[in-house]
């Protein structure tokens, strides 16, 4: 009898919980993460269409992004060749990003976490726009990061390595899960 209390209660707590949650799924068709990367000879950058992620929005937010390395494209197999073996992508195949400390103002959010690339954890404070439009909810935003914070050996081209700060703009789309 009081196991049966117990899990009544538990039920009624996870079912308070679940209607104060909105869940919202990444919309993998129109999401995008872009890398603009340069060297003293050029520049370029790479997209992502193919991201994995989720934003919770509870009491305590949360959200979750995943990007295979492999799926960035440059425009140019042999340099996504290359970015694949110097970013040891058979080793850490993914570059994710996890908050659970969110801060939302009207049209801004905050986003305090932590960036896992590399086979390195370093936090990471991003400021972004968010936007949400009945069942849609876009984070747009860029920030940069520093490869050698996560102990990447910077490639050179003709005696002269590349820069270490890359830019990262993203644009990503959640649809609300039901």
């Amino acid at each position: 009898m009081h196991r049966t209390i117990v899990l009544l209660i538990f039920i009624s707590f996870s079912n308070l919980s679940a209607q104060n949650e909105n869940k919202w799924m990444l919309d993998t068709e129109q999401s995008v993460i872009e890398y603009n990367a340069k060297h003293l000879l050029h520049a370029w950058s790479g997209i992502n269409k193919n991201i994995k992620g989720v934003f919770l929005e509870q009491s305590k937010s949360k959200i979750a992004i995943s990007a295979n390395i492999a799926d960035f494209d440059s425009g140019i197999s042999n340099r996504d060749s290359n970015a694949i073996r110097v970013l040891n992508a058979l080793n850490f195949p993914s570059v994710k990003f996890f908050s659970d400390e969110i801060l939302q103002t009207s049209n801004n959010i905050q986003l305090n976490g932590e960036l896992d690339f590399h086979g390195k954890k370093v936090d990471k404070i991003v400021n972004a726009k968010i936007n949400q439009e009945n069942d849609t909810l876009t984070i747009e935003g860029s920030f940069s990061i520093i490869l050698t914070d996560f102990d990447i050996k910077l490639p050179s081209l003709m005696l002269v390595k590349m820069d270490d700060l890359a830019k990262i703009n993203f644009k990503l789309i959640f649809k609300k899960s039901n």
